[in-house]
């Protein structure tokens, strides 16, 4: 279920503040846009003096020698209204999708920059659909709209000089329509905001429930769930579709009205403009370009009736953007954050406690502490909070109290830059990428060598299987490495690993989900490093914990024991209870 809206909601100016510095990389680009607006409707009014002038000149008074001259200053002036119309839609589109490319970009930024538990209450569905279609909204809410409204007001003012300039009681009876245009709009605009509202967040609601069940489809055919997922996201679905027909119906009703109001307008005009012609007071080409220019002026001024309600859906989505970007991390480096030298490879935890935002204490002053090139291990039943630690040592959180320190030094008092150098991590979700074998092991150091990525692939095991593939190292893997056995993709993530050639080395269950033979040539890999990097490894395989030169048990965030693994499993431990079949079945003989 994707988050409620935020509580705060800001206004549609302090929205287009907010995003206004994006205009200052194509503020270039939109002055002449801008220039091009201001001379766009004085052309168009160009060609409605000329259809005067032909009319008047040409067709009633006959004076043929003024037709030339006339034909050929309208072809120069269709030529660049033409020109002028093609420049200003490649511009505007252009800037529309630099500004919006600009946004998304550091919204992918800070959502993927910031620690996991920042956005736990977001699905991905929803933080995709704020990326892509919300996005959008912010576009016309710091150019499209703003421009358009320029755009408008100049061509309206443009035409009301000239409709003036060619008869003021016709205009007086052309501009009767403006203000219930302008009470319109403002009473609209609130239902069409609340209404763009309520349509995102249903759409988000079918969106995030397609991306988290297609993630698991083969649970949902496990288990026979495909009516019942049918029928929920058909219900979600229609549940959208009836917001978005709100906001439609919303539209229509200001179009409705809109349209209405200016054909009594019109219709008011021809039989002004009709009466004056007959008095002799209107020549015929002053009152066809006089109604030519009525019709000119209703189109910006419709638009301008309509702007408070697009500026209100924009507002909507940009709404959601804010959300997200004025969201901070919960890991923030401290101010002055230093930078680690060379390091030895010593990890301590110091009393650590540690509680999700919203939950209990999972971690109960924790303290161990690891010489360089030591090997431990962490055992303990689910949810006793072994993944945690490494979650902390990564500072992907930070503890609610104590302090986790490399070589003596806290890690919050060094940059995340430089505490990622030094820690390498495999999980037990590998993480592997789309792309190629050899980008995929390069994904933490891309500048690595050839020789490098082959040595960690032979001491990973990765060069087993990839030497024999077609393409071998330049083989696409698919999408999370579906092409490949959980083994494989385990490996692979190992030589990622070992390629950042960190001091310390954190497995978090990295091989508690592949098969005995894998799970032997990953061990092989990890004792080619025992004694040369400082490895906590989180594990619930037996086998894994052999080459341990200690073992620490977790019970309900606390160690409760610690000691060799023979100690350990002789004993009447804990340990013993966990492992117990473990044991039982290593003693059968083959």
């Amino acid at each position: 279920m994707s988050p409620s809206l935020p509580a705060t909601t800001l206004s549609v100016w302090k929205l287009v503040n907010r995003f206004l510095p994006y205009l200052g990389a194509v503020r270039w680009r939109a002055a002449f846009a801008g220039a091009l607006m201001v001379v766009s409707p004085l052309v168009a009014i160009a060609l409605l003096w000329l259809m005067k002038l032909l009319i008047d000149n040409v067709f009633l008074a006959k004076e043929m020698s003024v037709l030339p001259a006339l034909a050929g200053a309208y072809v120069i002036l269709v030529t660049v209204k033409l020109l002028m119309g093609y420049a200003q839609t490649r511009i505007e589109a252009s800037l529309s999708e630099q500004l919006s490319q600009n946004v998304r970009v550091d919204l992918y930024r800070h959502v993927i920059s910031v620690s996991p538990g920042t956005f736990r209450a977001y699905s991905v569905g929803d933080i995709l659909g704020r990326i892509y279609s919300d996005v959008e909204k912010v576009g016309y809410l710091i150019y499209s709209g703003p421009i358009g409204v320029i755009f408008n007001v100049l061509a309206a003012a443009a035409y009301i000089g000239f409709l003036l300039l060619l008869s003021w009681k016709l205009t007086l009876c052309a501009l009767v329509i403006t203000p219930p245009l302008a009470l319109l709009s403002y009473r609209l605009s609130p239902n069409a905001r609340r209404a763009a509202k309520v349509s995102r967040h249903k759409t988000t609601a079918w969106f995030s429930r397609a991306e988290e069940r297609l993630g698991a489809v083969a649970v949902v055919q496990a288990f026979g769930a495909q009516l019942a997922e049918t029928s929920t996201f058909a219900a979600r679905c229609t549940a959208a579709r009836h917001a978005a027909l709100r906001g439609v119906a919303i539209q229509a009703w200001v179009t409705l009205l809109i349209e209405t109001t200016g054909a009594i307008g019109g219709l008011l005009v021809l039989g002004v403009g009709a009466y004056e012609s007959y008095q002799g007071s209107l020549t015929i080409g002053t009152l066809v370009a006089f109604i030519g220019s009525v019709g000119s002026l209703y189109s910006p001024v419709s638009s301008l009736a309509r702007t408070s309600n697009r500026f209100q859906r924009a507002a909507a989505g940009a709404q959601r953007v804010v959300a997200l970007l004025d969201t901070p991390s919960q890991v923030v480096e401290r101010p002055g954050a230093s930078t680690f030298g060379r390091i030895r490879g010593r990890l301590e935890f110091s009393d650590v406690r540690f509680a999700y935002p919203d939950g209990p204490e999972v971690l109960h002053g924790i303290s161990f502490a690891m010489e360089p090139g030591e090997t431990v291990a962490v055992v303990g039943a689910n949810g006793s909070g072994k993944s945690t630690l490494i979650q902390l040592a990564l500072r992907l959180y930070d503890p609610t109290q104590g302090a986790i320190l490399i070589d003596g030094t806290d890690i919050r008092d060094v940059t995340l830059e430089s505490l990622r150098r030094a820690v390498a991590v495999v999980f037990q979700e590998p993480g592997v990428v789309r792309g190629t074998i050899s980008e995929n092991i390069r994904y933490g150091r891309p500048d690595a060598s050839d020789d490098a990525v082959m040595a960690v692939s032979q001491a990973a095991h990765v060069h087993t299987f990839a030497s024999v593939l077609s393409r071998r190292y330049a083989t696409p893997i698919g999408p999370q490495g579906s092409w490949l056995s959980g083994g494989q993709r385990q490996r692979l993530a190992l030589a990622r690993a070992l390629l950042r050639d960190a001091p310390i080395l954190l497995l978090d269950e990295a091989t508690d989900s592949v098969d005995s033979e894998s799970e032997d040539l990953i061990q092989d890999a990890l004792a080619r490093f025992a004694g040369k990097r400082t490895i906590l490894l989180v594990s619930h395989r037996l086998a894994s914990l052999r080459r341990a030169d200690r073992i620490i048990v977790l019970d309900e965030g606390r160690i409760i024991e610690m000691g060799r693994l023979a100690i350990l499993q002789r004993a009447a431990t804990r340990f013993r209870d966990l492992f117990s079949a473990q044991i039982l079945t290593e003693k059968v003989p083959a």
